[in-house]
C-alpha cells in the first residue's frame, strides 16, 4: 500500500494532517481531532515492510503527573481488561499516555480504506468516551475504580 492511498483518504474525509516522516520502511502522519473533553493528536504509522502493520495512536494532550501515574495505571488496566481491541499505554517514566490500535492491513485498496476508517473511528470513539474519566482521576482526585464503575454503567467500554 502506498502512502498516496492514505493521504487521499485523509483529504477525502477533510482531515487536517501533517506528514511527520516518509521513509521507505515507514510513513508517519499526525491528525488532530476535537473531542468532547479536549483536543487529541492521532499519530498514524504505516509500515511498508513484509508484515504490513498499521498503528493508530491517540496521544493524551498532557503528561500524567508523577503522583497520578499509579491511579491512571489502575484505570487503564481496568479499561484494557474490558476492551475488544486496542489498549491504553502509560509510560511510567515520562507520563506519556496514549491509546493504540494496531492491525495488519491488506494490500487491496478497496478494503484498505474501509478497514482503516473502522479502526480510526473506533480509536476516536473510545478515547472520546474515556478522556473525561482520565481527567477526573487527574484533576478531581476521583477514585479510578469508581470512575471505571460509573463509566461502564453508562457505556459499553468494550466497543462491542
Amino acid at each position: 500500500m502506498n502512502t498516496n492511498a492514505l493521504t487521499m483518504i485523509f483529504r477525502k474525509n477533510k482531515y487536517v494532517f501533517h506528514c511527520m516522516s516518509e521513509l521507505p520502511e515507514k510513513s508517519c502522519y499526525l491528525l488532530k481531532f476535537e473531542m468532547k473533553a479536549c483536543n487529541l493528536d492521532f499519530i498514524i504509522e504505516l509500515h511498508h515492510d513484509i508484515h504490513k502493520r498499521m498503528f493508530i495512536y491517540a496521544v493524551f494532550p498532557l503528561k500524567i503527573f508523577p503522583k497520578k501515574r499509579n491511579s491512571i495505571a489502575i484505570l487503564i488496566t481496568l479499561l484494557n481488561n474490558n476492551l475488544a481491541s486496542g489498549c491504553w499505554e502509560l509510560n511510567m517514566q515520562d507520563g506519556t499516555l496514549r491509546f493504540r490500535i494496531s492491525y495488519i492491513y491488506e494490500e487491496d485498496e478497496s478494503r484498505f480504506e474501509q478497514v482503516f476508517m473502522e479502526h480510526l473511528d473506533e480509536a476516536i470513539r473510545f478515547t472520546d468516551v474515556c478522556t473525561p474519566a482520565m481527567l477526573a482521576v487527574i484533576f478531581a482526585n476521583a477514585n479510578p475504580h469508581e470512575v471505571f464503575q460509573q463509566l461502564t454503567e453508562s457505556v459499553d467500554v468494550s466497543l462491542n
